[in-house]
């Protein structure tokens, strides 16, 4: 190649502007977004499947965030050097809304280095308002879920499974944005000792989650409660309720809780019958299990 070709080269952009799916697999050396990749050149992707990369740190570097504001599925697996989902680092706050935007669903499997989806102080924040389903399992590492400062207002499905390294899920905050989750599953957390963490609310502090219908608490040998905080919980539409291998549960929560709807709870293999409240109730199939200990 003479020297006009090799510059001629260097300066090709490369653009797919009707893309809308794109599977990156099976990758050993390469970068995802090389650093000179146009940032506008995915302007209509709308879901995005990384799998088996070995040497990425970050899946979606600030410098895409913002031309990937079409995406609305996000799947990552697989990626035994991933320590980060999203980098905010170096944005600014013009056209914040715009970012991430239309992200309705993420998955992330099998990623054994993640600690973070993103970090905790990063300003601006992301916008998840549009998020639908977040379903994260089997990464090891993750230390910290979301940052207290997210919004969750149209989350209907949370699955977080095996993701050993976490004490608790999420901070009130959060939880009072989950207007809409209608099936919470959590399970094999060998660490998590309760959902929702203590930050020392008062008994007067109500969490209401409208719209859930289903939980599962499974395999959580350390869960002592669902929030050992004095917040008051409200879940006027939950029907299933399905407790299983959590040893040292006692009680649900040491405050107020109510569920109108709810006439039953599955502990272990068996259906355990509705004793007054959810409270009792789970301190009576405790000390059915384990004695009056």
């Amino acid at each position: 190649m003479n020297s006009f070709s090799s510059k001629l080269h260097e300066i090709v952009v490369v653009a797919f502007p009707n893309l809308e799916q794109l599977k990156l697999a099976r990758n050993r050396d390469t970068e995802i977004w090389p650093g000179q990749f146009p940032v506008d050149s995915f302007p209509r992707l709308r879901v995005l499947h990384v799998y088996d990369y070995r040497d990425i740190l970050i899946v979606i570097p600030s410098f895409m965030l913002q031309g990937l504001h079409n995406l609305e599925v996000l799947a990552v697996g697989r990626c035994s050097s991933v320590e980060e989902v999203f980098q905010l680092e170096g944005l600014d706050e013009e056209n914040q809304a715009k970012r991430l935007g239309q992200l309705r669903e993420i998955k992330l499997l099998d990623l054994p280095g993640l600690t973070r989806l993103w970090k905790e102080n990063s300003k601006p924040g992301l916008d998840l308002q549009s998020l639908e389903s977040l379903v994260v399992q089997n990464c090891v590492s993750l230390i910290n879920f979301v940052p207290s400062s997210v919004s969750f207002q149209n989350l209907a499905t949370l699955d977080v499974q095996s993701c050993g390294s976490l004490r608790s899920l999420i901070s009130p905050s959060v939880a009072k944005s989950l207007v809409k989750l209608k099936t919470l599953k959590i399970g094999g957390s060998n660490m998590m000792e309760e959902v929702v963490a203590n930050e020392g609310g008062e008994a007067t502090n109500e969490i209401t989650l409208y719209k859930l219908q289903h939980m599962e608490l499974l395999y959580l040998p350390n869960l002592t409660s669902f929030s050992s905080g004095g917040y008051i919980f409200s879940f006027p539409s939950l029907e299933q309720m399905l407790v299983k291998e959590c040893p040292k549960m006692k009680m649900f929560s040491p405050s107020l809780v109510t569920t109108p709807r709810l006439e039953r709870i599955t502990v272990g293999n068996d259906d355990w019958p509705w004793q007054d409240d959810l409270n009792t109730t789970i301190h009576n199939s405790f000390i059915n299990a384990h004695g009056m200990y």
